[in-house]
């Protein structure tokens, strides 16, 4: 029987523990900031399918129960995991780092990143933790409703790699592979994870935009000033890759882009979800990577920058005040 660890109690880190429980592993769960936001401990994890969006009735895929949830990391990495998986916000991660770093006597296993953002590995990687460090990029959408109920909204293949493969490196992503796959979440090894980072990390930005006028990505790219903006972004993020190396066909990458977010189905994002219920979200900290890297070859991104400046407030304030639900900054076509 593996032993499961995931550092985060969102929809990702959820449905993760979900479909490990149902296939006999053993499930632990760790919030990534300790007792900060973490009212109430998760046991029941309840899954329903709603990818076949011409059913009016989503599919009921079970309830698990997890074998445990923690708030302190000595206790949590205790348990001596086979994996150990970071599905938290990325705005954690230099606690988490700092965390790992601390009690890196217990880690045996690989650590595995399942987060959204460009070069977020780096960090762990830099942090020297002795054992393999696993890129994932993700292509599917998991929505945490009441906290412990999660709908599957769309299912892709997802990807894994490391920038730096070695032979154990091989047999760590060989073995997480393995796992992924037979609990029912398709993934592919990729040798070359950066450029898919790079990839996914222009969809999430390009997407932000849905935060702002806080619709999904279907109404958003079926509305013209939306998908406007949108497509900039898409165009400024292009502009980044080619000459930085991860793009090298930029009208390839622009239409495979927008031909992504054009197949996305109707549904609110986590991060239209977390503006909606006034939630801290990551957006600023994904926008970051884009821009700073925009700034250091000298390319003009002035979509990237306000999109990015917008989130930075709005992260800076809801910590601040519980009132920003009732602030409606930017709506409709404005």
């Amino acid at each position: 029987m593996l032993k499961i660890g995931i550092i985060g109690t969102g929809a990702v880190a959820c449905y993760l523990a979900h479909q490990c429980k149902k296939q006999g592993c053993q499930v632990f769960l760790l919030s990534s900031r300790g007792i900060r936001n973490q009212t109430l401990p998760i046991s029941h994890i309840q899954l329903s399918d709603d990818t076949n969006h011409e059913q009016a009735i989503s599919k009921d895929l079970g309830s698990i129960v997890i074998d445990g949830h923690f708030t302190d990391y000595a206790d949590f990495l205790s348990k001596d995991f086979d994996q150990l998986y970071v599905c938290s916000k990325t705005v954690s991660n230099q606690h988490i780092c700092q965390q790992l770093s601390r009690n890196k006597h217990q880690l045996r296993s690989p650590v595995v990143i399942f987060q959204n953002g460009f070069t977020t590995e780096q960090t762990f990687i830099d942090e020297a933790l002795g054992v393999t460090v696993i890129r994932g990029v993700l292509n599917f959408s998991v929505t945490l409703h009441n906290k412990q109920n999660l709908r599957l909204m769309f299912l892709k293949t997802s990807y894994l790699g490391c920038i730096e493969l070695t032979e154990q490196a091989e047999a760590d992503i060989l073995a997480v592979l393995d796992l992924l796959n037979r609990v029912g979440i398709p993934f592919e090894g990729c040798e070359d994870i950066g450029h898919k980072a790079f990839a996914k990390n222009t969809l999430n930005a390009a997407a932000s935009v849905c935060g702002l006028v806080r619709i999904g990505v279907y109404t958003a790219m079926r509305n013209y000033a939306s998908r406007s903006v949108i497509q900039s972004i898409i165009d400024e993020c292009a502009a980044i890759g080619e000459k930085t190396g991860y793009v090298k066909d930029s009208e390839s990458f622009r239409r495979q882009s927008v031909g992504y977010l054009m197949s996305i189905p109707d549904f609110n994002s986590s991060l239209v979800l977390d503006v909606i219920n006034g939630r801290e979200t990551e957006a600023d900290t994904l926008l970051a990577s884009l821009v700073k890297l925009s700034q250091r070859i000298d390319i003009a991104t002035p979509n990237l920058n306000f999109v990015y400046r917008y989130f930075d407030f709005y992260n800076t304030y809801i910590t601040q005040s519980q009132t920003f639900t009732k602030t409606i900054l930017v709506e409709g076509d404005a």
